[in-house]
């Protein structure tokens, strides 16, 4: 019976490593002055390190690469080389998420044997052809499952300069992303994906409702209103400024999307015109100056140069960003640190920003200055939303992780 029990206890420890259902990343970089958070994702055979930029706000995952008609190389590391087995067919399955995910019509007369896209932000695009090869995953056994990915060989907009990023990591709410391709595959059991982005920089993401990085108590919880594309959309909120709601800032309800990709918070240009008055009548009686700066449009200075958003958040009121109506209102508390940077010049600059000079038209962008020091989950199995503040300096539970293994 003994030797039973210890064949059973072998196998057991065996299959362990491959019952993990999460996969967990180390983020990189910071809101000023980079204005970026990105992971290290390392592909194809043999295995290259990509940095790319992690966004919530987009269904597809693209690196910059060598491909006919391409635009300049602008990322640090060098472009992928696809080779013929990589090309993904216009037929595919993948390519039919793909396409559903960006609302693109789905025509294979032109080009059967690839798949063409187009993926379009705020300010920029990139145009490609959808591949697939091996990604290594930061996991005991080293997945290194076949994924299905861009290769953006057009991009415009921001990337027409040189940048230290390769390519996106997309993780909206679509039935291609990068989530769902994992737990299409098995390496997660629940389509959920979380991040924490750190005050000074740096945090982590994690893919999977059993990832250890997610509190067991705590967390805010909130539906996700009807789907605007694949955005992550809580619904309609209100905006006031400190919690005794003394000076409400939004007219009306406001659309809002949750975009870890967009650095800044972006609200309609009504919004922005009356917090900007908002928080100039809670610092009239401050050190506080408006003064031009090349940063963002606006900034005030202090009687010596400030150092630090620790050195002058307290003269800031908090923001409230308040879903649902009556009985059922949930909040996000916005601290003054989470709205707010130091520029270079040694300013104080407001981090949201006129959405309307976007073309955002009545959406309104909570961007990841926002969600810095709170772990941010979004359970595509549930359909909600939660969060709750944490200090996302590092990986709690874990020894230091690289972005991903060779």
């Amino acid at each position: 019976m003994a030797t039973m029990w210890a064949l059973v206890i072998a196998h057991l420890l065996v299959l362990l490593p491959l019952l993990q259902a999460s996969v967990e990343f180390e983020l990189h970089g910071n809101v000023y002055p980079d204005g970026y958070f990105y992971v290290v994702m390392n592909v194809g055979e043999p295995a290259k390190p990509y940095f790319l930029d992690v966004d919530t706000g987009s269904p597809v995952t693209w690196l910059e690469c060598d491909f006919p008609c391409q635009s300049p190389k602008h990322g640090p590391n060098d472009m992928y080389k696809p080779g013929p087995s990589n090309m993904v067919s216009c037929e595919d399955d993948r390519c039919v998420a793909v396409h559903k995910d960006l609302r693109a019509v789905h025509d294979c007369s032109k080009n059967p044997d690839r798949c063409d896209y187009k993926v379009r932000y705020v300010e920029e695009s990139s145009t490609g052809v959808l591949l697939a090869d091996k990604f290594s995953l930061p996991t005991s056994n080293e997945n290194r499952p076949n994924l299905a990915f861009g290769c953006g060989y057009n991009q415009k907009g921001g990337q027409d300069q040189a940048t230290p990023l390769d390519g996106v990591l997309g993780i909206s709410g679509g039935t291609g992303d990068f989530t769902s391709q994992l737990k299409q595959q098995g390496i997660i059991t629940e389509n959920v994906v979380g991040h924490c982005i750190g005050i000074h920089g740096g945090g982590f993401l994690f893919f999977g409702g059993d990832s250890n990085m997610v509190p067991t108590s705590g967390i805010t919880w909130l539906p996700m209103a009807q789907r605007i594309g694949t955005y992550y959309t809580p619904g309609e909120a209100t905006l006031n400024l400190n919690v005794q709601q003394e000076y409400p800032v939004s007219m009306k309800p406001m659309r809002t999307i949750f975009d870890s990709g967009t650095t800044y918070t972006y609200v309609h240009m009504t919004t922005y015109a009356r917090l900007i008055n908002a928080v100039g009548i809670t610092l009239q009686s401050s050190s506080l100056k408006r003064v031009y700066d090349t940063a963002l449009p606006v900034c005030w200075k202090d009687i010596e140069p400030i150092r630090s958003v620790d050195d002058v958040k307290n003269k800031f009121q908090p923001l409230d960003l308040t879903f649902g109506h009556g009985d059922n209102q949930v909040t996000l508390e916005i601290p003054p640190e989470n709205y707010i940077i130091v520029s270079e010049s040694g300013n104080v600059c407001l981090g949201i920003l006129n959405g309307s000079q976007k073309g955002l038209q009545e959406l309104n962008l909570i961007g990841g200055i926002a969600m810095q020091n709170h772990i941010v989950i979004y359970d595509n199995e549930r359909e909600q939303i939660g969060w709750v503040r944490s200090s996302c300096d590092g990986m709690p539970g874990h020894a230091p992780l690289i972005g991903s293994r060779l």
